[in-house]
């Protein structure tokens, strides 16, 4: 069994980096490429370091592979956070978990006895993960990526979360040949997978976002394909407030314009160039948001009467999704916007007689 594990071993590594070297010659963003090459680099790391069969390395060259192996959780949430999170969602929360986690598998590795606390941590990480794929399903607009997020939740921290928790419940204990030989297996499959469906990636087929610069790439046949007749009628309801609605959803939109849901996600997607429903729907509430703002007849108005007239139900979101659009806070705009108006009121004023 030992050999068994170690040649599985073996093949996951080698299918690891030759599915990094893929992916590095093809047209999608370079966060896409730099994370499949980091999970390709510290996975390996991991299953040359937890192997049955012991290996033999040089002191520095093991002390390296136990460096990147620990590095796993990072590795693993950096692939699955550029893929299902659009920028400019927040994904520090995500760094800094995967960080925690990955120093106390380091500090188990090298100072033996944490390891139970270890495996809880990284079973709530990869519980999370999953829970993050499924969840924001229901705002994605990409219909590749709709299709994928079970299978990669499943294959990248689903497993990850069965073996971590099958050992922090006591089902298998680590550092046995079977719970190596569970690790072995799991690894293989999901390689076996990830190359059978991205053999020959291109951007129709990674579900992650793609380098902006690489779009002109894209066939012209795949825009044409988006429902121009129904992409009116979606401009239509945009221009028609629509997004004032609070909570609106991509089911809520569909029943409206009594259409699937999927084409409404495709003509959306391919049509319109949006990702995510939630930033289309916000795009318009926060340009309302900024005309108000600029409005003399609204100056005396709050920054929650105005959060509820665009369509927020609080001020937190609001705040957020102005930050992402504008690139500051609904008040600092205010402000900035009062203070360019004085500014050019002062110009535009007749100098004084007592100063001729």
């Amino acid at each position: 069994m030992m050999y068994l594990d170690l040649a599985l071993r073996g093949g996951a590594v080698t299918m690891l980096f030759i599915f990094a070297l893929l992916m590095w010659r093809t047209p999608i963003g370079w966060e896409g490429r730099l994370s499949v090459a980091a999970l390709a680099v510290c996975k390996s790391a991991f299953l040359v370091t937890h192997a049955a069969l012991v290996l033999d390395f040089p002191p520095l060259v093991y002390s390296n592979l136990i460096l990147l192996s620990a590095l796993t959780p990072v590795a693993i949430t950096w692939f699955i956070v550029s893929i299902f999170l659009d920028g400019p969602t927040m994904r520090w929360p995500w760094g800094v978990a995967s960080m925690i986690t990955a120093g106390a598998f380091y500090i188990e590795m090298t100072v033996p006895g944490g390891f139970e606390f270890c495996t809880t941590i990284a079973s709530a990480l990869y519980g999370s993960l999953v829970l993050m794929a499924l969840w924001t399903a229901r705002d994605d607009l990409v219909e590749c990526r709709c299709r994928a997020r079970p299978a990669f939740a499943v294959a990248i921290a689903g497993i990850a979360f069965a073996l971590t928790g099958a050992h922090a419940i006591g089902a298998v204990s680590e550092g046995s040949v079977v719970f190596a030989l569970l690790q072995s297996i799991g690894t293989f499959t999901v390689c076996v997978a990830l190359a059978l469906w991205l053999l020959s990636p291109d951007m129709d087929q990674w579900p992650g976002q793609t380098d902006p610069a690489m779009e002109k790439h894209m066939p012209t046949s795949k825009i044409a394909d988006a429902d121009t007749a129904l992409i009116g009628r979606i401009t239509s309801a945009m221009s028609a407030g629509i997004w004032r609605e609070e909570g609106l959803t991509i089911g809520a939109l569909a029943a409206k314009l009594s259409v699937p849901e999927h084409r409404l996600r495709r003509a959306i997607n391919q049509g319109l160039g949006h990702r995510n429903f939630s930033s289309f729907v916000n795009r318009a509430r926060i340009e309302a948001a900024r005309n108000m703002l600029q409005d003399p007849e609204h100056m005396h108005s709050t920054m929650l009467e105005i959060a509820y007239d665009v369509g927020f139900s609080s001020m937190g979101p609001f705040n957020r999704a102005f930050r992402a659009e504008v690139g500051c806070s609904p008040t600092e705009y205010r402000r900035n916007v009062l203070t360019d108006g004085r500014a050019d009121s002062e110009r535009s004023s007749p100098i004084p007689a007592n100063l001729h």
